[in-house]
């Protein structure tokens, strides 16, 4: 075996050299997209050890696998006594990138390998080790390793991946020449990580929990499309007769090292939808086949206020949309509308856990004159056993004009879907940036997989929704002497 397969790289040119010379793989180290990432920084980053954790979205078949493969043959060769575990989405993934590590061990560093090898496990002379996982909490609760890599967290358990959380400890150079009595590498210290690398199918699944999570904590999420790992065009292809050029626009003539064929990403457009081509190929966004607002665009639908700079702002109508809740969140929408049924959502409110009187108190503090008018769920009609009195009750008794009319779930969403994107003229709801919960509501709304005319109640995604639909169902009707309907 050559020695510079155990020099450690200390530059992404070392690196990349390496993977070529070694492994005859040329990694793209540019993207063609703005704001994506080229695949090698995702090896730079696992191998220069991150200061926290790595989050990879990437297409279809971009290769995610081959690069954990190569990533976990890195971890093995260069930093003694590391030790791996793969975990996929299920067994069968898992296996899929062992499968892919395994013949790189046997090629490059058979007479290191102490144990295994062939199996699920190896460890090598070196102290480090991998190991596959299974998808169970059982499994992976017992785990201490310095490396966890999960291949398509999309398909992850919600209850193996909060268990993988705690599996992972730092290594220090000092700890690991305690394990090793007469090291023949130079050590070096290995931070603890967890990296999940995926596609992103669903808005309200699990990798988008992840990337939603990871981003809220300032984390590193390296993306990249279809469009950034193509071979290079060459000037024989007419672009305006390109199926690929309504996404690329010519770039892929500046492509360097890519791996997928033109001519093979051309037959995968040409038989697959454009929801599921956008989603999974360009990473654009996650799929919306199973949403209930599809037509949902945060770059159309959420913004500042802007319809109203020339009416005088006490024509405009204020109402509150309520859904009550206890163990459930309790949701505040504050909406401004006018004549036109324009509708603008300034304002969200949520908590758990608190009384009605709390959450009146927290209403009226907020700061947002002229809202005495509130559409509410009409679950608030029923009384309280001890107290004799109903949530709508205490809201007349604050002084709110309450209207809780009844209707059916199915026509209060298709209201909201006319606002959105209404046949003639244009959208007529739009939401401010600060209301980040109901943003994510009407991108994660869905409906169950039993095809169900009705959306899936998942108690996450569905009560701001619910607030929303009751401020349709009441917009326009008046209220009676009593102040409710």
């Amino acid at each position: 075996m050559s020695g510079d397969i155990l020099t450690y790289c200390r530059t992404p040119d070392e690196l990349h050299a390496w993977i070529k010379t070694h492994l005859g793989l040329s990694i793209p180290r540019q993207s063609v997209c703005p704001h994506h990432q080229p695949p090698f920084d995702y090896l730079w980053k696992s191998y220069h050890e991150p200061a926290g954790d790595l989050v990879v979205w990437a297409p279809r078949g971009g290769g995610k696998t081959t690069l954990g493969a190569i990533a976990t043959l890195l971890d093995l060769l260069h930093k003694p006594t590391c030790q791996v575990r793969i975990l996929g989405g299920s067994l069968e993934q898992s296996l899929r990138l062992w499968e892919h590590l395994s013949p790189m061990l046997q090629d490059l560093a058979q007479d290191m390998i102490e144990k295994g090898g062939r199996s699920r496990r190896v460890t090598l002379k070196n102290g480090s080790s991998a190991a596959v996982l299974t998808q169970s909490q059982r499994n992976v609760r017992g785990q201490r390793v310095q490396k966890l890599r999960c291949d398509e967290v999309e398909m992850f358990d919600p209850a193996v991946w909060e268990a993988a959380q705690l599996v992972t400890r730092s290594r220090t150079i000092q700890d690991a020449a305690r394990l090793l009595i007469d090291p023949q590498q130079t050590l070096v210290p290995i931070n603890a990580s967890i990296e999940a690398l995926s596609t992103l199918h669903r808005p309200y699944g699990m990798m988008q929990k992840v990337i939603d999570a990871t981003r809220l904590r300032g984390g590193s999420i390296i993306q990249w499309c279809l469009l950034d790992i193509l071979e290079q065009c060459t000037d024989d292809r007419q672009c305006d007769q390109c199926a690929l050029y309504p996404d690329c626009g010519g770039q892929a003539r500046n492509a360097r090292d890519g791996y997928i064929r033109i001519d093979d990403a051309i037959a995968m457009k040409q038989r697959v939808s454009c929801d599921t081509w956008e989603a999974e190929m360009l990473c654009l966004r996650p799929s919306r086949a199973d949403s209930v607002f599809p037509t949902f665009a945060p770059q159309r639908h959420v913004g500042e206020q802007t319809w109203w700079p020339d009416i005088n702002a006490r024509e405009l109508k204020r109402t509150l949309a309520i859904d009550f809740g206890f163990h459930d969140p309790f949701i505040c929408l504050w909406i401004v509308h006018d004549w036109l049924g324009r509708m603008f959502v300034m304002d969200e409110y949520q908590a758990t856990g608190a009384i009605v009187n709390s959450h009146i108190q927290a209403i009226t503090t907020r700061g947002h004159a002229g809202f005495i008018r509130v559409a509410c769920d009409p679950a608030g009609k029923q009384r309280n056993s001890q107290t004799a009195q109903t949530d709508i009750d205490l809201l007349q008794n604050a002084g709110f004009v309450v209207q809780a009319q009844t209707s059916r779930i199915i026509d209060g969403l298709s209201m909201i879907r006319a606002a959105l994107d209404p046949a003639a003229g244009d959208l007529r709801l739009r939401i401010h940036p600060r209301c980040i919960n109901t943003i994510r509501c009407m991108e994660c709304y869905h409906y169950d997989t039993d095809h169900s005319e009705n959306p899936l109640k998942d108690h996450v995604n569905d009560h701001h929704i619910d607030a929303l639909r009751y401020f349709f169902h009441n917009a326009n009707h008046s209220t009676t002497k009593s102040g409710i309907i």
